[in-house]
């Protein structure tokens, strides 16, 4: 039982950091949602990939 209840509270931890890590778009540029980074610049995902493609910092607004 405690098995149970450890692994599920670990499934629902991980859960929650996956939802909270999800990033939020602040704007757009060409067309394609643009993130906030970590160092403060700003970025697009290219699609399928998900490789991220920063932009110069003018073109960024967040």
């Amino acid at each position: 039982m405690k098995k149970i209840i450890a692994t599920s509270l670990l499934l629902i931890f991980t859960v929650a950091t996956t939802i909270a890590a999800k990033p939020k778009p602040c704007g757009t540029y060409e067309g394609h949602n643009i993130y906030k980074g970590e160092k403060g610049g700003c970025y697009y995902l290219k699609t399928k990939k998900k490789v991220k493609v920063y932009i110069d910092k003018k073109h960024c607004k967040c």
